[in-house]
């Protein structure tokens, strides 16, 4: 997405030291067996995902539509392995791995392809495997936003809704938490964090 390839090292710069995001994704690190297959969805810059868990020792996979953020995430970690394309658009036989992870990428979504990738989702987790979100908290359908000054469309839940998505989709919620995060810039953000595991 061009936006994205205009925006990686500003994206970086204010979005990569989110401090629940990191807390969660060293939690979904601490949880798998060593050497464990994850696959980020809408990976960005690699930062701080791809970076924290190949330095967990386990096996990274980033898919992002931005080759902008693909030059940067391959730079950065270069341990992971990177793939360019949409992710809602991965066939379901893309692979199998013992963790997914997607922060701030589902959004972009309609609801109705959010919840389409959520089932393929559950096909690429192995049995009990582990899911980790990161999502705005509001409720919106593809509503047109300004994001770092650039026009885009976003869908979003509250928070129970978004559990509610999951356990509809193959999910048992571990936790789910709301935060506040300001980005360098500001201004402050409500975000949802959530940790699920596939149904087994």
């Amino acid at each position: 997405m061009e936006v994205f390839d205009q925006l990686a090292e500003q994206y970086q710069g204010e979005h990569s030291h989110n401090p629940f995001q990191n807390a969660l994704v060293e939690r979904i690190g601490g949880l798998l067996p060593a050497g464990s297959a994850v696959l980020d969805l809408g990976c960005g810059t690699g930062v701080p995902t791809a970076k924290v868990l190949t330095g967990s020792g386990h096996r990274v996979v980033g898919v992002d539509i931005s080759e902008g953020m693909l030059r940067l995430a391959r730079e950065q970690v270069p341990a992971a392995e990177f793939v360019h394309a949409d992710f809602a658009e991965l066939p379901a036989d893309f692979g199998r791995f013992e963790a997914v992870t997607a922060f701030f990428s589902l959004l972009m979504l309609s609801k109705e392809r959010i919840e389409k990738t959520l089932d393929k989702i559950a096909g690429w987790l192995k049995p009990g495997g582990h899911l980790g979100i990161g999502m705005v908290n509001f409720d919106a359908d593809s509503m047109p936003v300004e994001f770092l000054g650039v026009p885009v469309k976003v869908s979003g839940y509250l928070q129970d809704d978004l559990a509610a998505v999951l356990e509809a989709h193959g999910f048992t919620v571990v936790s789910i938490e709301t935060v506040e995060f300001t980005p360098a810039a500001g201004p402050a953000e409500s975000q949802i964090f959530a940790l699920a595991r596939r149904n087994d």
